[in-house]
């Protein structure tokens, strides 16, 4: 086995199939966005890695101890009982890949190997003249030695994809966050504008995965046969990196919308700031989409006599002045501007937190301790 069969995706014209599923290209990256810190499952991930990296490494080095075989199975049964809380594995066979990791490691396995490595080390042990004439030993047996080397490179296959699942998930979150927040440097939210910007941040990384051609339906409802790549990724990273650079081909790119804070796939090169999800806020108690609520907020700007704007525009002021006196750092400053932005887009909206908790919340004291949490956070 060179693959993990079980995680494997279809590219065609822009769009990812997974699962008989059609999604654009560029989804799953949008949602790693957004699911990286929820429920903090990708940290999660990297607790179940003790066993398996030991494994890996004694494996290499040609010997393994079975205790480390079967304790490295229950690692990864660990960690694929928390990805199905996350996307893509929602929406794979995550069940029969129990069932094979159940099947691999397993101490009948652990002692074939053990056999194999002694044979190997007869090999190494021959006189040179029985070498050249391919004399083995009567009890070393060809076929066993070949079905010992595919399980072998199954076992590192495998160890290697669960190893590196949690490091892969912070690594493509961070650039992707990056990419994001470089959006503005484009003049044109089109492939030939935003791939500089992505090949800067993820330069020429090598993606491990291996390809087919299949054929799959045009649409979802059409009877027309097209041909696919049907990709088999060896890393969590080269499938993220596959899924937004095929979107980022196709025009797709993820944002984040300044209202919610959540990421979104934009499919054109628009330069639409916000999404068509519901925002945080509602309107006389009623939901309301962020991007309508960016538009009242707008008409609210305008209003010279808005009470909350000499506040908000003072305290900035002050910290500003705070910081070219260096009593706070250009960090801490950057990040009391944001809550102070914060607090005061709630007050456009929000007529009871204007009226009240607004200048409370706004007073220097509580919004420093504010930033000071939020600092400590991160």
């Amino acid at each position: 086995m060179k693959k993990i069969s079980f995680f494997s995706a279809d590219f065609r014209d822009g769009r990812i199939r997974i699962s008989n599923k059609i999604y654009s290209a560029g989804t799953f990256a949008t949602h790693l966005l957004n699911q990286y810190y929820k429920d903090d499952t990708a940290a999660r991930l990297a607790v179940y890695k003790q066993y398996s990296w030991h494994l890996y490494d004694t494996i290499s080095a040609g010997y393994l101890d079975n205790t480390d075989v079967l304790r490295s199975g229950w690692e990864i049964h660990q960690i694929l009982k928390t990805l199905p809380k996350l996307q893509p594995f929602t929406k794979l066979d995550v069940e029969a890949e129990c069932i094979r990791i159940a099947e691999l490691f397993t101490e009948n396995n652990a002692d074939f190997i053990r056999e194999y490595f002694n044979a190997k080390a007869q090999i190494l042990a021959m006189g040179i003249n029985k070498s050249a004439l391919d004399l083995l030993p009567i009890e070393i047996d060809k076929v066993q030695q070949k079905t010992a080397d595919n399980l072998l490179n199954d076992m590192m296959t495998t160890l290697a994809f669960y190893d590196r699942i949690s490091n892969d998930m912070r690594e493509a979150f961070e650039g992707l966050t990056e990419f994001c927040n470089r959006l503005d440097e484009a003049e044109r939210f089109d492939e030939p504008h935003l791939l500089p910007i992505a090949l800067d941040i993820f330069g020429n990384e090598k993606l491990y995965m291996t390809s087919e051609y299949v054929a799959m339906r045009k649409t979802a409802k059409s009877k027309t046969i097209v041909t696919a790549r049907r990709m088999f990724f060896d890393k969590y990273y080269s499938f993220v990196l596959t899924d937004f650079f095929e979107g980022l081909h196709y025009g797709h790119y993820p944002r984040r919308c300044p209202i919610c804070k959540r990421y979104f796939l934009m499919t054109s090169a628009r330069r639409q700031v916000y999404c068509n999800g519901t925002a945080p806020y509602t309107l006389k108690g009623k939901p309301i989409t962020c991007r309508k609520y960016a538009a009242r907020m707008k008409e609210k700007e305008l209003s010279e006599g808005n009470p909350i704007n000499p506040i908000y525009k003072s305290r900035c002021s002050g910290i500003r002045v705070e910081q070219k006196r260096s009593t706070i750092t250009a960090e801490f400053a950057a990040m009391a501007l944001k809550v102070a932005k914060e607090y005061w887009q709630k007050a456009k909206f929000d007529d009871g937190y204007a009226n009240g908790q607004f200048r409370t919340d706004m007073k220097r004291e509580n919004l420093y301790r504010e930033t000071d949490r939020r600092i400590k956070q991160k």
